[in-house]
């Protein structure tokens, strides 16, 4: 099974600390209290679940839906979430969402970049048409700088995850390029370590 985390989710938060600090943190709770109080949200790919806790400490009021395919972090994410009875969790991929619901926010933070090119296209197609007009999209990532630090990091990050986790993706894409390509338009963007890492929100054309 490509993208199967469930080897290294005990200690996925810890890794991540020890190589970048608070920052990956920092860069996905940038954006939270952007989110109406009472939005009907989407995460994709949430991991450990901490940042559940960090969403609804914000004051949030709404409706959460958490899909997470690996067994073991959706596990850790019931177990870490002081929340559970505001939360709807899914174990399984973007097919096991309802096809008839629609979201006012999507949250997917480093979730995009563990898929091929043909993969990706279909997610984001498939998330694009399940959020509202007038909704927000708030994407998370690594992003290409150039800076041969950078590369190397990333470099060593794919071979990690290709083989702890069977990663699918090869390299990282241009995800901007490919928000556009469904018709959604950054609206803010937040970066930090010198551009490596962004958060960005998306809105629907649309919606304009």
């Amino acid at each position: 099974m490509k993208n199967n985390f469930n080897l290294i989710a005990p200690v996925y938060d810890g890794l991540a600390k020890v190589v970048f600090g608070k920052k990956l943190k920092q860069i996905q709770t940038h954006f939270l209290p952007v989110i109406p109080e009472n939005a009907n949200v989407l995460i994709m790919g949430g991991g450990t679940g901490w940042i559940i806790n960090e969403l609804f400490n914000t004051g949030f009021k709404g409706k959460l839906t958490y899909v997470e395919a690996s067994e073991r972090m959706i596990s850790l994410s019931k177990k870490n979430c002081s929340f559970n009875d505001s939360v709807e969790f899914i174990h399984g991929e973007e097919s096991a969402l309802p096809t008839d619901r629609k979201y006012n926010v999507i949250i997917t933070n480093f979730f995009l970049d563990v898929f091929s090119e043909a993969r990706l296209d279909e997610i984001m197609m498939k998330l694009s048409e399940q959020l509202n007009n007038d909704g927000i999209w708030i994407c998370s990532d690594f992003q290409n700088t150039g800076r041969f630090g950078h590369q190397l990091l990333l470099c060593l990050m794919f071979k990690f995850f290709k083989i702890t986790a069977k990663l699918e993706s090869r390299s990282l894409m241009n995800f901007d390029h490919k928000f556009k390509k469904i018709g959604h338009s950054r609206s803010e963007n937040f970066t930090l370590m010198n551009g490596l890492i962004f958060s960005s929100v998306y809105t629907s054309e649309r919606s304009l």
